[in-house]
């Protein structure tokens, strides 16, 4: 088949179409000679029949002259002169209706030759008896005539029995030859039809195993390529087929470039890539899996998530949940080869197109080991430092109310340091604790209908003083409008964003507080005018323990964690938080609320 590789498609159709029509035009020519040759046999046939039929009206002219010649005496002179010049007219050709070509006939050939001797008889004793009419004379047979005529007779009779012989020996061959030169051509016409038939098929079938098995080739590779398996050599040829071949060896050689990035991407991330089937089945893994659980990635082919789960009760349900909600993360505990116990994050995601499910699994076996000592911080930090605070609290506040006695002018500062310390570290606790219960999902709203101004007053007034020992003045709150929000988290937020404008504005001026509607949400602003925040500092301005440089070199003391704190308690409510500011030109910090509408 290598002579068709180089062949074009095309070409290859219009071979299929010229080769049978170049064996269309050479059998049209045998059959036009075969036409030729049977015509040339009928006309031979039709030949003989008019040599015979000529042959047979010189016999009936011999016979009739001969009849004439009988009558003469009983005719006049002139009729008889007149008769005898018809006669010898009639008898006067060669062949009596003219010279025809016997070469090729030797039985006709006899024939014509005895009736030519029984005619130049005829022609002698014409001539006698012309004679005699013209010198008046009888004109009866004389004995040597009658032995001539009789003679000739009997040679005539001979003539026609061996005329009437070939005659009916032609007549039965006619039909014969003409069901012999018919059978020969529809055998002829059926071989061609069949010949052609067959080179047509043949070349068809040909070429067709030829493209046909080229492309089952590239169909073949085309699967090598979507298994991730080596291509064999690229088909030879010049053809469109080879060309399409090679585009493919090509595109399967980037593809397997582009995999072996991917692969060398994926391998080395901490997280594994796995799909599963419906079953939970593994379809594959990345080489994660082997240095996190010590399976080798061709180990987990075909085995179930299920033996290898700690507890796999519910774990298909979990799974089958996730093509309502893509991307959902669940929870799973891993037996990994050695026996331990490893903590998974399952992100799932049912991929319709490859028919399994896409999973990209976190180890967070260190981060809840984290969670564990932040829980067991923060027990100790409510139980362990929340009580002996709230003890020293009171037994402070005993002394600096005089319940313990008279204290010293140098000891009441002292304690009066202590008291401030005492609330900064009560502050920081309560925030820590607040943090973590929202973190938690614990902080239950109480939610009810409130007004922002009396939610901004309630606040302003709380911090008057500390406002006029910074030299502040707080002004506002300007305009109103209700939410629905829970008093106590709101008022936090409130008192958060405010004490922090008084700490970083400077003695002398003003911190305004207006509520204004922003579409259908209502917004609360604090404007201040302190050193401002730079732009690249206010995308991590609400993040734990982030804190804004003051361009003014003030040294402002806090945990970092009110501002996070407000975002946390803004958006459990719905809302949302942001600050406008600028370098050298105070801050606006602004929360908003979905306004409520009875």
């Amino acid at each position: 088949m290598k002579i068709f590789s180089s062949i074009r498609v095309g070409e290859k159709g219009l071979l299929l179409v010229l080769l049978p029509l170049a064996f269309e035009l050479i059998f049209v020519g045998a059959l036009c000679q075969r036409l030729a040759e049977t015509a040339n046999d009928f006309e031979s046939l039709k030949r003989s029949q008019r040599t015979l039929y000529q042959l047979h009206d010189m016999m009936y002219g011999l016979f009739r002259a001969g009849a004439l010649l009988g009558r003469l005496d009983a005719m006049p002179r002139e009729d008889r002169l007149k008769a005898i010049a018809e006669v010898r007219a009639n008898f006067d050709k060669p062949g009596h209706l003219g010279q025809i070509d016997l070469a090729g006939d030797p039985e006709f050939k006899e024939l014509f030759s005895d009736a030519e001797t029984s005619r130049e008889l005829f022609l002698r004793v014409m001539k006698q008896f012309e004679e005699r009419a013209s010198r008046g004379q009888a004109t009866s047979y004389t004995n040597r005539d009658r032995d001539q005529v009789i003679m000739s007779l009997f040679t005539l009779s001979s003539l026609m029995d061996r005329i009437k012989a070939s005659t009916e020996r032609l007549e039965s061959r006619e039909p014969a030859e003409l069901e012999r030169m018919f059978d020969e051509l529809v055998r002829f016409l059926i071989a061609g039809f069949l010949s052609s038939c067959a080179i047509s098929f043949l070349v068809a079938y040909v070429l067709c195993v030829d493209i046909v098995s080229r492309l089952g080739e590239i169909a073949r590779n085309a699967l090598l390529i979507a298994a991730g398996k080596p291509l064999p050599p690229a088909i030879a040829g010049s053809d469109e087929i080879a060309d399409l071949d090679r585009r493919l060896h090509e595109t399967g050689e980037r593809l397997r470039d582009y995999q072996r990035k991917e692969l060398a991407v994926l391998d080395n991330t901490a997280a594994i890539v796995c799909r599963l089937d419906r079953q939970l089945r593994f379809l594959s893994a990345g080489a994660p899996a082997e240095r996190n659980w010590g399976y080798a990635p061709e180990d987990l082919l075909g085995r179930s998530l299920i033996t290898i789960a700690v507890d796999a009760a519910g774990l298909n349900k979990d799974f089958e949940r996730s093509d309502e909600s893509p991307g959902r993360e669940m929870l799973v505990r891993i037996r990994t080869l050695s026996g331990t116990i490893r903590d998974t994050s399952w992100t799932v995601i049912w991929s319709e197109e490859t028919g399994s499910y896409v999973c990209v699994v976190h180890d967070i076996t260190e981060i809840r080991k984290m969670e564990k000592l932040k829980q067991a911080f923060f027990s100790m930090v409510s139980h362990d430092l929340r009580t002996p605070l709230s003890s020293i609290n009171v037994n402070i506040a005993n002394m600096t109310t005089g319940a313990l006695g008279e204290i010293p002018p140098s000891a009441r500062k002292l304690i009066q340091i202590i008291q401030a310390s005492l609330s900064s570290l009560t502050s920081l606790v309560n925030d820590l604790l607040d943090l973590d219960k929202i973190e938690a999902g614990k902080l239950v709203l109480d939610r009810e209908c409130l007004s922002l101004k009396d939610v901004c007053e309630s606040s302003l007034a709380a911090l008057e003083a500390m406002a006029a020992e910074a030299g502040v003045e707080l002004t506002g709150p300007q305009g109103d409008g209700a939410v629905m929000a829970d008093e106590k988290r709101l008022f936090q937020v409130v008192n958060n964003l405010l004490s922090n404008a008084i700490k970083f504005s400077p003695a002398g001026s003003t911190i305004a507080v207006k509520i204004d509607r922003k579409g259908e949400k209502l917004e609360v602003s604090i404007t201040d005018s302190g050193p401002g925040i730079p732009k690249e500092q206010q995308d991590i301005l609400f993040d734990r323990y982030s804190q804004g440089s003051a361009t003014t070199g003030l040294s402002i003391k806090g945990t970092g964690l009110g501002l996070a704190i407000v975002k946390s308690i803004i958006l459990a409510h719905g809302g949302e938080v942001g600050v406008d500011s600028e370098p050298g030109r105070g801050s606006t910090f602004w929360f908003r609320l979905e306004e409520f509408v009875e």
